[in-house]
């Protein structure tokens, strides 16, 4: 599966978010089991971005 247009914005903000405050990109993956975007920054950051677009930090 691809990611969603929806996706793809918010990982772009969040991406510029995260580089803004000077955290390291360490991964980000597609999760093909629920679709999610996953994005793992800094020490202890951890991003999913689900089809719909919501972002949410765990």
């Amino acid at each position: 599966m691809e990611s969603t247009s929806e996706q793809l914005k918010q990982l772009y903000r969040v991406l510029t978010r995260l580089t803004r405050m000077y955290l390291p990109v360490y991964l980000v993956s597609l999760d093909e089991r629920t679709d999610n975007i996953v994005v793992i920054a800094g020490e202890e950051t951890v991003v999913v971005i689900n089809p719909k677009g919501e972002v949410d930090y765990e």
